[in-house]
């Protein structure tokens, strides 16, 4: 007897082909990347006022960096 050309399909719980062993192996490799891309942001991003009383004011040793002492007289704006 002939062998089919095209396998039957297998039940199974790989979505659109990934399974959940190969997200077990890319997930260190993952949240390395999650952490560094955060990073970068943070880094970029420390000159915008906004970013600054938003998210790093919330980050104990990082308000006093960017606490601002200057006078009103000093001010540009």
């Amino acid at each position: 007897m002939v062998q089919p050309r095209i396998q039957p399909l297998k039940p199974g719980r790989a979505v659109m082909g990934f399974t959940p062993a190969f997200f077990t192996k890319l997930a260190p490799n993952l949240a390395l990347w999650g952490f560094a891309g955060v990073g970068a942001i943070a880094v970029l991003a420390s000159g915008i006022p906004r970013f600054q009383r938003d998210v790093l004011d919330m980050v104990p040793g990082v308000r006093s960096y960017y606490a601002d002492d200057t006078p009103d007289s000093d001010k540009p704006f």
